[in-house]
């Protein structure tokens, strides 16, 4: 295990006594000077080796405010604010100063080991990444094509329809592929590709401040197929702090070096995924021929002509059954609108490929379905523009 050295900024000797009981049974932290000023403080950080930083958040009159200075001269250091409560307030002044992690009192030994243990290990990364030119992302002349999955009718097959085509994607056409799960709140793509994730989007959120194309790398999932995946949080929770900025931030770093992104959105519009939008070459809307999903398409396409959405972005995916009462045809002309491409029905062999963690493509290569996501797929790389309105 690396030593890890610690200073801690409290002034409250009760406090800085019971945080230097805990960590002084921990054989591998090692403290760094005492600083009692701010001058101390700086002047310790420039000669000593120090890892992490806990500030008090009252330190000095205001840690947030010392903890945004040090994180902005000392960017190889991880600072994790201790406070009283958690708040929205609390998390945003947290994520602005480039602190890693709010601990709140009071402070148990297993909480806060795991903060320090994490935010070293998420710097120990970063410094490799940089250090390490070899793994340096190309950067590109064009930004990457984005292809946003959506639609407001739950149990459609959004995060099927991501990674298939994502996989079908890194396959036919050999370029790099990313899945962004910006379905916040139940984002499952990771777990359909049998990944078990180490960092997720809300890390990225913590270190949105040093964020590049060389650094996001490192928050990656990398799939046997090749294709990297950026997995939603874990805790639900957390995704009140992300907002519409920090999407936009971490969609143009993945333009910068993947060719094509593909974001599977959650069931609803609201603010923070806007960006998705906005930023999509192409906004894949899932239909099936279901009367309750095509009622949703269409309030979902009057929603979008509201906002003025580009209708050359909009392309519709029949999700198609042969055995349904609804025909192609039937859903064009009721959402006046051209259907895009078809992938066949199989819900008996996509639960089964969802459960094992295998890409449907991957699973059943010579299916009608695998042929029907490498017909999206050149559809996708085909930068001819259709009409998107049914004759």
């Amino acid at each position: 295990m690396d030593k890890i050295k610690v200073m801690v900024l409290e002034n409250d000797s009760s406090r800085k006594m019971e945080l230097e009981n805990i960590l002084s049974n921990i054989e591998y932290i090692l403290f760094s000077q005492d600083a009692e000023t701010h001058d101390d403080v700086m002047r310790i950080l420039d000669i000593d080796d120090v890892d992490i930083i806990l500030i008090s958040n009252s330190f000095l009159g205001d840690g947030y405010k010392l903890a945004e200075e040090i994180t902005t001269e000392h960017s190889n250091k991880s600072v994790i604010i201790l406070e009283d409560e958690i708040k929205e307030e609390t998390m945003h002044k947290a994520i602005f100063s480039g602190a890693k992690d709010v601990v709140i009192r009071p402070i148990g030994p297993t909480k806060l080991m795991d903060s320090i243990y994490k935010a070293y290990e998420l710097n120990k990364k970063r410094t490799e990444v940089h250090r390490d030119t070899s793994v340096r992302v190309k950067r590109k002349s064009e930004l990457g094509q984005v292809i946003t999955v959506f639609s407001t009718k739950g149990g459609v097959g959004k995060t099927f329809v991501s990674i298939n085509l994502a996989v079908t994607l890194s396959r036919e056409t050999k370029k790099r592929v990313v899945i962004v799960d910006l379905d916040l709140d139940f984002g499952s793509a990771s777990l359909a590709l049998n990944l078990q994730p180490k960092y997720t989007i809300s890390d990225v959120v913590n270190d949105i401040r040093n964020i590049d194309p060389d650094l996001m790398e490192s928050y990656l999932l990398t799939h046997i197929s090749g294709v990297k995946i950026l997995p939603a949080n874990l805790e639900p929770q957390m995704n009140e702090f992300i907002n519409a900025e920090h999407i936009q931030i971490i969609l143009r770093n993945l333009q910068n070096s993947y060719d094509y992104i593909v974001v599977d959105m959650p069931g609803r519009f609201y603010d923070p995924i806007n960006p998705a939008f906005v930023f999509a070459d192409k906004l894949l809307m899932i239909t099936t021929p279901e009367v309750s999903t095509v009622r949703n398409i269409k309030a979902s396409l009057l929603t979008l002509n509201d906002l003025n959405y580009p209708k050359s972005k909009i392309k519709l995916l029949n999700k198609a059954d042969s055995r349904g009462e609804i025909k192609a045809h039937d859903v064009e002309k009721t959402l006046s609108q051209n259907i895009y491409s078809t992938i066949e029905a199989d819900y008996k062999g996509v639960i089964s490929s969802l459960n094992q963690g295998i890409p449907y493509v991957t699973k059943n290569p010579r299916s009608s379905i695998s042929k029907g996501f490498k017909a999206l797929a050149k559809k996708v790389t085909d930068n001819t523009v259709e009409s998107p309105v049914a004759k």
